[in-house]
């Protein structure tokens, strides 16, 4: 019996290994790729070890994942999916200098031309132009995304822009100008693990998908914004639907309007009475009042307006912020952002719901509440930034359904900023989901 399980053992220690093998070698495979010499940034999806997580959690909650209504849901996925493009244990997709901001680009290996071209045309609904040089391409109705290729690659691009792509992605495709990725600015991507990862010349993110919630980072450089040396904040309720706060200055700017329907605001002269704090706080619900106008005929059949009030449940806000007081209501009611007389917002800028003014010399107040009153209470931090989402609560309190299907598996966001030097930040993040125990993507997968 004893020889028995050894040879058990040395059976399941070899098969371990074995994958391990193949898991590091399509991993170095991936990382031989080449990237543009004129890419901007880099985004790399890590396939292996997003599957490594998935698997575990799977033999971990066997029950969970092999419903039949499931696997037959699953099955037809698979089906839909299946692209005849090779899946490299890291997918790299990059942005390019002098193409626009919202284009993604990427190339990828064919495994069989014609189920990849059946894909394209019966699954995508894609329209296929076939070209004498053997260069193809495919494109969606829309035309954000096209797809040059050939017999053995295909080149994609995703945006938000309808333009002309067709000379870059055949550049692309033939590999024109491109830099291995070892050899590039964005080498550190090689030696990243993280389900998630991006980097540009100044920034980086990386997100991992772990069970039950999402965990992610970022650290950029600025010279905008200017962390408090000792940050401190407001002490916050603690039943809030949400929070936010930032204890920071901005630097000086180029001159920079925001517009508001026809109100214009300067972004130099918000910050001339500024002071460096600023937060938002919800706090479950609160009545308000509404004017509901309606139009009916009277007896001589003309148009008479009908004003009914409508009583209604509002989110419970209220926006602080540390400035000159009185010289920025000033300013905000020479924009015709909020009425002095009234003490209200407008609402051709602030159309939801009756927002009010208050506060004194020091702090302006804009909430839901009349006579607004807040907690003046501080508390000191390492941090120079938080925000707190509980979505248990926002979707009780805010309950629409379109809202409300896409956020009904999360639990709780936590965000917090920390100042590295004197011009970088680091953010630290955390999106907890409902099911503690199953992976993350699998459960927004799932859902969406």
């Amino acid at each position: 019996m004893k020889k028995f399980f050894k040879i058990i053992a040395v059976i399941i220690l070899s098969l371990l290994i074995f994958f391990v093998g193949i898991f590091k070698y399509r991993q170095y495979q991936a990382n031989q790729v080449s990237v543009p010499l004129n890419a901007e940034s880099v985004l790399k999806i890590g396939v292996d070890e997003m599957l490594e997580s998935l698997a575990a959690n799977m033999i971990s909650n066997p029950g969970f994942y092999l419903k039949s209504e499931d696997k037959q849901k699953l099955k037809k996925e698979k089906s839909k999916l299946s692209s005849s493009l090779k899946i490299p244990a890291s997918l790299y997709l990059y942005f390019l200098q002098n193409q626009p901001k919202t284009a993604i680009f990427s190339r990828f290996e064919i495994k069989q031309l014609k189920d990849f071209e059946t894909f394209l045309t019966h699954t995508l609904g894609f329209k296929v132009v076939k070209r004498p040089n053997g260069i193809n391409f495919a494109s969606a109705r829309l035309g954000n995304v096209v797809i040059c290729y050939n017999n053995e690659a295909a080149a994609i691009v995703v945006s938000g822009e309808i333009k002309n792509f067709d000379s870059v992605l055949i550049s692309i495709l033939k590999e024109e100008n491109f830099v291995k990725l070892g050899d590039s600015k964005f080498n550190k991507l090689k030696d990243l693990t993280n389900h998630i990862a991006y980097i540009n010349n100044q920034n980086s993110f990386t997100a991992d998908f772990k069970d039950g919630a999402i965990n992610f980072n970022a650290d950029f450089l600025t010279e905008s914004i200017l962390p408090a040396a000792k940050p401190q904040h407001r002490t916050f309720n603690k039943e809030s639907t949400a929070s936010i706060w930032l204890n920071a200055d901005f630097s000086k700017a180029a001159h920079k309007t925001y517009q508001f329907k026809n109100t214009t605001i300067a972004q130099d002269s918000l910050l001339k009475y500024y002071k460096g704090y600023l937060d938002f706080e919800w706090t479950n619900s609160t009545p308000q009042t509404d004017s509901i106008i309606t139009y009916e005929y009277n007896d001589d059949f003309e148009k008479v307006e009908k004003i009914t009030l409508q009583k209604r449940q509002v989110p419970n806000f209220t926006l602080n912020i540390a400035a000159d007081a009185n010289g920025l209501k000033s300013y905000l009611s020479r924009q015709k952002i909020i009425n002095l007389d009234s003490g209200t917002v407008n609402k051709s800028v602030f159309p939801l719901y009756k927002a009010f003014v208050g506060g004194d010399d020091q702090q302006l107040y804009i909430g839901t509440t009349e006579n607004i009153k807040v907690n003046e209470n501080k508390e000191r931090s390492t941090d120079f930034f938080s925000l707190d989402v509980n979505f248990r609560k926002l979707n009780a309190q805010i309950n629409i359904t379109g809202v409300n299907r896409y956020l009904k598996s999360f639990n709780k966001l936590e965000v917090k900023g920390k100042s590295v030097n004197r011009h970088q930040i680091r953010l630290d993040g955390k999106l907890t989901l409902i099911n503690e125990n199953i992976n993350s993507l699998y459960q927004l997968l799932k859902d969406f």
